[in-house]
Formats: structure tokens, sequence, C-alpha cells
């Protein structure tokens, strides 16, 4: 599933699980961050407060839920993975997820990419005005 750890490859693994780790805290955090600005407020930090403990991978877990919340969809059926059943936590609030939603993902991960647009032109006519 896209993972190191220690059963795989040994040391080297788990060091390097850590690491990313380490370097994904900061994204995960501004992407749900993000979500919650440019969606539904309330339900988003909802989510991400209750919720994305509930995941298996907590990180994931922060964004699907707060995507969710933003969006107002539940997210979390078993899904079938391997041949095998995997039972994943109910996230975020209101109806199902279904192809009508996709629509409204892909909205929201606009409205994002455009307030960090925003924030990253606001920043740089600061500095040129401070500078």
């Amino acid at each position: 599933m896209g993972r190191l750890d220690q059963r795989d490859f040994g040391e080297f693994g788990k060091f390097s699980a850590q690491v990313f780790n380490l370097m994904d805290w900061m994204p995960l955090r501004l992407s749900a961050i993000s979500f919650a600005v440019v969606g539904d407020f309330e339900d988003a930090v909802y989510c991400w407060r209750s919720q994305a403990s509930a995941w298996v991978r907590q990180g994931i877990g922060i964004v699907l839920a707060s995507g969710a919340g933003a969006l107002g969809v539940k997210l979390g059926e078993p899904l079938i993975y391997g041949g095998n059943i995997e039972f994943r936590p109910e996230l975020g609030l209101g109806d199902d997820a279904d192809a009508d939603y996709l629509d409204s993902a892909v909205s929201l991960v606009w409205r994002t990419v455009v307030l960090w647009l925003v924030l990253l032109l606001l920043l740089t006519l600061a500095g040129w005005v401070g500078g």
C-alpha cells in the first residue's frame, strides 16, 4: 500500500516513515485548513477534530475528514482491496458520496488553489512594498 515500515525494510523503513511523517505534517494541515476556509468551515473543522483520529493513517484522515466536511458528504464505506474487505471509519457529514459530488470536489480543489495563489500574490506584494 505504498508504506515503508520496519517489517519490509528494517530500520531504513522505520526511519523513512518517520521522516516522511515529519515532512508531511505541515502540508496536510495546511490543506485541511484551506478546505475549511473555501468550503463549509464549521463542518470541516468539526469533522477534522472529531473524526480524523479514527482513520488508520491520521494524516490522511485529517485531509479526508476536512474535505468531506467542507463538501458536506459522508465517506468511508467498506472497500474490497486485494480480495479482502477493508472496513474504514465514516468521515464527514451529510449525504453519501456519489458521482454527483465529483464536480464539487474538483471545485473545492480549484478554490483552494486560488486561495494559495492569492496568498502568494499578497506575500509577494508585501515583500515588494516593504523592501
